[in-house]
């Protein structure tokens, strides 16, 4: 199918408002999703062009189109329909976002107490971890630093790999 599309989404919204949306949900990458579909559609392009970009078949971007359209922007948002309801809304997740941004050097541990205390919600520290992944955060092991180490450790240890490739290279010379 070409050519431009005869759905009309502004009937229930504007084109600010989309735009604004945009701009402020991004923690959730299905919604996300969902209004760039809506955005390339409405800005002239095909469904098809933007499933292409998005990597969705061009059924999946015409409901979301014709969801937007009967519904306006709160159809796009995903709505699932089983299993437990978190604990956390989605204004506390953006929140709980905005402090793990913020704060440098959060261990899991750290926002488990954060969400314990902030939110008076308790989950198992595994729970955190899910959250936090989910939120687009990859913890690692933190190591201590040695006390006793120069300020200037990492240059001096890349001095002394640049002397020992050289030494390498003067004996495969030989």
């Amino acid at each position: 199918m070409s050519g431009k599309s005869k759905i009309n989404v502004f009937n229930k919204m504007t084109k600010t408002a989309l735009d604004e949306e945009i701009s402020n949900y991004v923690a959730y990458h299905r919604y996300y999703q969902r209004l760039i579909a809506v955005k390339i559609v409405t800005e002239g392009n095909t469904i098809a062009d933007a499933a292409k970009i998005l990597g969705k078949s061009y059924q999946t971007v015409h409901r979301w189109i014709k969801t937007c359209e009967k519904e306006g922007l709160e159809g796009l948002k995903p709505s699932f329909g089983g299993g437990r309801p978190s604990k956390l809304t989605y204004d506390q997740l953006i929140e709980l976002d905005k402090i793990i941004e913020e704060t440098p050097n959060m261990s899991i541990k750290d926002v488990h107490f954060l969400v314990n205390e902030k939110f008076n919600v308790d989950y198992s520290l595994k729970q955190i971890g899910k959250i936090v992944r989910k939120l687009g955060y990859n913890y690692s092991k933190a190591y201590p630093k040695f006390s006793k180490s120069p300020e200037d450790a990492e240059e001096q240890l890349k001095k002394l790999r640049r002397i020992q490739c050289n030494i390498k290279r003067c004996y495969s010379l030989i």
